[in-house]
C-alpha cells in the first residue's frame, strides 16, 4: 500500500508548483508544465527516499519534507531560469552579431 501513496504528495507538490507558477514573477520564462512537474518530481523523490529509509505514511516528517522539497523547487525554478535564459540569449546574440560582421 505504501508505494501507491507516493502519488498523494506528488499531486500536492504539483498543486504547489501550479500556485507558485501563477503567483511568482518570471512565469513567462518557465512554461505551463515545468514548474508543477518539477515540484511533483521533487515531492515524489523525497517521499520515495524517506519510505526506503523506513518512514511510514503516518510520519509527519515525511510529509513535511516532501512538501518542503516541492515548495523549494517551485520557488527556485522561476528565479533561476530567467537569469540563465537571459545569459544564453545574450551569448547567442553576440554569436550572431559576430557572424554577421
Amino acid at each position: 500500500m505504501l508505494p501507491i501513496l507516493v502519488l498523494v504528495p506528488m499531486v500536492m507538490g504539483a498543486a504547489i508548483g501550479l500556485v507558485a507558477r501563477y503567483t511568482l514573477p518570471g512565469r513567462e520564462w518557465v512554461g505551463l508544465f515545468l514548474n508543477p512537474l518539477a515540484a511533483a518530481a521533487a515531492a515524489g523523490l523525497v517521499w520515495t527516499i524517506g519510505a526506503l529509509l523506513g518512514a511510514g505514511a503516518d510520519n509527519g516528517w515525511l510529509w513535511l519534507g516532501s512538501l518542503a522539497a516541492a515548495l523549494a523547487v517551485a520557488v527556485v525554478l522561476p528565479r533561476t531560469l530567467p537569469r540563465r535564459r537571459a545569459r544564453a540569449d545574450a551569448a547567442f546574440l553576440a554569436q550572431l552579431q559576430a557572424k554577421k560582421a
